[in-house]
Formats: structure tokens, sequence, C-alpha cells
């Protein structure tokens, strides 16, 4: 079986924080025995570090891999987003099909867009061309909010799911919201993501805490990921206020989407800026130390499908907060491997946060808690793989 693999976000020596999950994913697919080429179309960019990614210009057209062929193929991706977006959709579909056809050695049988947009509209032309079925990953954020605003990119989103022969969602609440925008519900089948417990596992918080350089004598509260609106993080810092002292510091782990400047404007008025620390992005391969640095992890977010973050800190055996949003209630028993609060709720998050700091004992029985249920639901990539080759298999059984 050939699979043609299609993320824009996907990791690269320049960025490789990008979307880690959706390669965790592709190549557990692989290990399934399946043959994969990767497509992962980058934007044309200007080679100054004025501009953002400008390092994308940097990228071979071609990068060979022990599992994979790796091919970068560029488009135009139209800015500012608010108002070109159905842009981007529609150059993607006419320079990477263009890119395709002329340099991937054989057709494949099938293709796997594993973002609705712009990747599944993008895929619809070369899928129609081969004549091949189209399968799309729903992931959260684009089906929940994007694909309801009445825009033309909503539109081209729901085009590209109508179109799919499968799509593939994260979550139950997820799918709920795609079957609502009209979509087939006998296509849309539920396939989570998963964690490998072998890299996340409890690896010693001094332990983990002397690799990373952090204090021994403080208690950590870390948050990973974009620092961007739709992660709930000025909500996470009014929160801070009332968490963080002298004993407890915020760990903001992961990318800068435009929002760490007004982050530390509001910290400095709350008189908090020593407690936070701003790491940056950080290496993918560092993240189990972080988790198993920290004695909370916090996902203050405003919208989820089913977050990573959430299966790999419970597989630490750290205990989470988080918002009761998206597919996060599914990850999680309230109360039992941490506590879920209401979205945009600063108070009830310093609340709950606040309580699992005074008690060590309930912090580590949680953990453990979480860990087990995370092995007890076979929440891995490899199940996560087995079921998604099914789902191959049974398309190209019809086809």
């Amino acid at each position: 079986m050939k699979v043609l693999e299609a993320c824009q976000e996907f990791p690269n020596r320049y960025y490789p924080q990008l979307g880690t999950f959706i390669k965790q994913s592709i190549d557990s697919i692989a290990n399934q025995g399946i043959d994969i080429t990767v497509i992962s179309p980058k934007p044309f960019v200007l080679p100054f570090s004025a501009f953002p990614y400008h390092n994308f210009f940097k990228l071979p057209r071609i990068e060979h891999t022990e599992k994979y062929d790796l091919h970068y193929p560029r488009y135009i991706y139209a800015v500012p987003k608010k108002y070109f977006y159905p842009i981007t959709g529609i150059s993607y579909s006419r320079f990477v099909s263009e890119y395709a056809i002329k340099n991937i050695k054989s057709e494949p049988d099938l293709i796997h867009a594993h973002f609705s947009y712009p990747d599944g509209y993008g895929m619809m032309k070369l899928a129609k061309k081969w004549r091949v079925p189209l399968v799309i990953s729903a992931l959260g954020t684009i089906e929940r909010k994007v694909a309801y605003e009445g825009t033309y990119t909503s539109r081209q989103i729901i085009e590209a799911m109508n179109f799919a022969d499968r799509i593939l969602s994260v979550s139950e609440d997820l799918k709920l919201h795609i079957v609502n925008l009209g979509i087939n519900e006998e296509k849309v089948r539920v396939v989570p993501n998963g964690v490998d417990t072998e890299e996340f596992k409890p690896l010693g918080k001094i332990h983990a805490r002397n690799q990373l350089k952090l204090p021994q004598d403080k208690n950590i509260v870390l948050f990973v990921g974009a620092l961007r609106k739709i992660k709930g993080v000025d909500y996470l810092i009014e929160a801070a206020k009332n968490f963080v002292n002298t004993n407890t510091d915020l760990y903001m782990v992961g990318r800068d989407d435009g929002l760490r400047k007004n982050l530390e404007k509001r910290a400095h008025e709350l008189k908090i800026t020593d407690r936070i620390r701003f790491t940056g992005p950080v290496n993918h391969e560092d993240i189990p130390l972080w988790i198993s640095a920290s004695d909370i992890l916090v996902l203050p977010s405003l919208s989820e499908g089913r977050p990573n973050v959430v299966l790999e800190a419970l597989a630490c055996e750290v205990p989470v907060v988080a918002t009761d949003v998206g597919g996060i209630p599914e990850l999680m028993v309230d109360g039992e491997t941490g506590y879920l609060v209401p979205a945009k709720n600063p108070a009830e998050l310093s609340t709950k946060i606040n309580k699992l700091l005074e008690d060590k004992s309930r912090r580590e029985n949680m953990g453990k808690l979480g860990r087990k249920s995370i092995i007890r639901r076979g929440l891995t990539w490899e199940a996560h793989a087995k079921k998604t080759v099914d789902i191959y298999s049974e398309l190209l059984e019809k086809s």
C-alpha cells in the first residue's frame, strides 16, 4: 500500500517544534509496513531574518529519511491571514499539485491530509486526478471554529470534508461538530492520537530538574504550547497572580505566536514578572524532561481537539489542570487525574492549581492514576496507527 501523507505543519531541521504529533502519527503508520511519501508544503519566503519562518528558504526540495522521502514544495501563503486566507488554499492546490505530478515517482493508492485546511482542500485536485481516496484528519480548531465562521475559507473547509472519503476525528466531541456542519456521519471515524509511554514516563523530578538546570526547592507549574489566544495564555497570566510566589514559578514553554510582549507587559503590571519564565520553543526530545520536572501541567485553552500534551503529562505521572473544552474531558477524570475548569475563568484556574500545590500526596496519587488510565485505555501511537491503517484498507477494498 502506497500512501501520500500531506501536512504543511511538519517538523524540519530549522523549526523542529512544528507539528511534532503529526510526525509521531506518520512514523507510527510507517511502522505498520505502509510505503509512505510525505509532502510538507512550505510558503515562499524571503531569506531575511526580519521575516517570520525565513529559514524555510533553506529547505531542500526533498530529503531522504530512514522511513520515507520528505518533499518540501513551495506555495503562496497569503497574508494578512484575516483577509487572504482563502487564497492560501487555492495556491496550495495549484502549486503543490503541479509539484507532486512532476516529482512523486509513483502514484499513491491513497492520500491522507493531516489538516482539513489547507492540506485537505489543497489535496482534492490530486485525489481527483489520480482517482484515489482522500482521508482528512480533523484535529480541532479548524473544524470547531473556523468552519463555523461563514467565510469563504469556511466554505472551502466544508467542501473538502464533503469531498473526502473518510474524516478522522481525534475526539467524539469534535465528531459532533463535524456532523453538525452537514458532513455525512458515516464517513467520520474517531481515531484518537496516542502517546509513546516509553518516551513519556516519570524521569524523576530531581534528575529532570538537574538536567534542565531548574531549581529544586520550588514548585513548578508548567504550560507547554504556542503563545496564542486560542491557548488561553492571557487568562493563565491573570490566574498566576494568585498562585506564583517565592515558592512557586510558572514556566511557559513554547514558541511565540505574537503574544509574548503583551503577556510580559501584563505580568509586569501584576508585579509577578520575576515568577514567570518564558523559555521559547524547546526540542521535542526535551518535553518529557520538562513535564517530569514540573509539579502540575496547566492547559487553559479556549478550544482544543484532543491535546497530546495532556496525554504526555498523564503518561509522566503529572496531574493536569485544564479547561473543560473539546476533547480534553475525554482524556481526564475530573478530581482523579487532575481538574477540569471552565474556559476564561482565571479565578477557578488558580483555585484548582492552588489546591494541588497545597497537597503533594494528592498530586502524586493523581499522577499515578493518570499513567494507569493511559495504559489501560491503550492510548498509544501503535493503537492509533492500527486504526488508521484499517481505515486505509477498508477504503482500498471498496475502490
